[in-house]
């Protein structure tokens, strides 16, 4: 019993379940026998991860492998962009972000700006100026493919054996709402993987006492948070950790504190600063908070991530329960708008955005990679 539940195998459950709802929901649409499929796919991941220690057999040529896996998703990938344009996709990421900086360059208020599908920007500053670049290139996909780029290269800070890399890779590019984020233009892997990046390097710089580190992380941590306001909860769990285990102190905590509003409100200053009459009548804190669910559930869902620090037993754990916290928090609005208006409208009608279980996944999946052996 103690192996069925434990925390890698419902890290893995819940990678499975996310990759079941996209295989479900998008199967339906081109066949009637879309339950099969998705049963499938599921199916073939278990597979994957039943016979992973082959891997072991290839050792050596396993970078070439991985380097061979990445280099050939991304070639498809630049054909499918090829092939389908931002315009005719019914997600509106892309057009978000464009409609952003189309505001801002032609000097209107950002955040009164509306995508193609008439939605207001709803992540912070932080997102878009990340998503310049590939606004100024064309192609928003671009930024899509920097999930499986930015998800390796943390495998590769924090040491990840090569055949555990493997593996991750083959998961990561035969995800179902990986493959949805990259054709969509979608970005929320990316965004958690950043943020889960970010959570390494704060504990790898506390751990060898790097100098400056207050500093560092403070504004590293703040440049993230200018994302999205959800990944306050994973920061939350991380430092309430640090301060249970004593290794950071109340003044160290509030320091990365200060340094961390203080990046966190430079961010919008390049976008509000001719505007702030309009920013008190629109900004992201009032778009999030009115789209997703009402204020108590989301004050009750950051309550209930907070107790989760009493859980935690080691360093790897914070990975663990940050996924989780997220996880619970997104089945929660998931299940608050099925109570409301069913599940057919929710789920198969798009009222609820299933790809916010996402953010999840990075933190997921690292943790079950990092902690199962091989």
């Amino acid at each position: 019993m103690n192996v069925m539940l434990s925390k890698t195998n419902i890290s893995l459950l819940l990678f499975l379940f996310v990759n079941f709802l996209f295989a479900i929901k998008y199967t339906e649409r081109i066949t009637s026998f879309y339950v099969l499929i998705s049963i499938g796919i599921i199916g073939f991941y278990g597979l994957i991860w039943k016979y992973r220690t082959k891997l072991n057999l290839f050792q050596s040529k396993l970078n070439i492998v991985n380097f061979g896996i990445v280099f050939l998703f991304i070639i498809g990938s630049f054909f499918v962009f090829s092939k389908i344009s931002q315009e005719s996709l019914n997600v509106d990421r892309w057009s978000v972000i464009s409609s952003f900086w189309d505001n801002y360059f032609s000097d209107k208020y950002v955040y009164m700006a509306t995508s193609h599908l008439g939605n207001y920007p709803g992540p912070m500053p932080f997102y878009y100026i990340l998503a310049l670049p590939f606004y100024l290139l064309g192609e928003l996909g671009y930024f899509s493919l920097l999930g499986i780029i930015v998800f390796l290269s943390l495998l590769k800070f924090d040491k990840i054996s090569v055949p555990k890399q493997t593996i991750a890779i083959i998961l990561l590019c035969s995800s179902v709402f990986f493959l949805w984020e990259v054709i969509s233009r979608s970005n929320v892997f990316l965004n958690g993987s950043l943020i889960l990046f970010s959570i390494i390097y704060l504990l790898k710089s506390i751990e060898q006492k790097k100098p400056y580190f207050v500093l560092w992380n403070g504004i590293f941590i703040g440049l993230m948070l200018s994302t999205r306001n959800v990944f306050v909860i994973p920061y939350i769990i991380t430092f309430l950790y640090l301060l249970k285990t004593k290794e950071l102190s109340v003044k160290e905590v509030i320091q990365t504190g200060f340094v961390t509003i203080l990046t966190f409100t430079l961010t919008f200053l390049p976008f509000i600063y001719n505007y702030i009459e309009e920013f008190e009548i629109m900004n992201p804190f009032i778009i999030q908070s009115d789209y997703l669910m009402p204020q108590y559930l989301t004050f009750l869902c950051v309550a209930v991530s907070s107790l989760f620090v009493f859980l935690i037993k080691s360093k790897e754990d914070t990975y663990y329960y940050s996924g989780l916290a997220l996880f619970m928090t997104i089945s929660i609005y998931f299940i608050y708008h099925i109570i409301e208006i069913g599940l057919t409208d929710s789920y198969f009608n798009s009222v609820v955005d299933i790809s916010y279980f996402i953010l999840s996944m990075p933190f997921l999946m690292y943790y079950f990679i990092k902690k199962s052996p091989l």
